[in-house]
């Protein structure tokens, strides 16, 4: 894997936990 698509991965896992964290505590958003 080069280091964009570490980047890439990384960032969209970044997301992907904000929007489950914002579904399940939408009173901390």
């Amino acid at each position: 894997m080069n280091p964009a698509n570490v980047v890439g991965l990384t960032l969209a896992l970044a997301v992907v936990v904000l929007l489950v964290a914002a579904l399940l505590f939408p009173e901390r958003f």
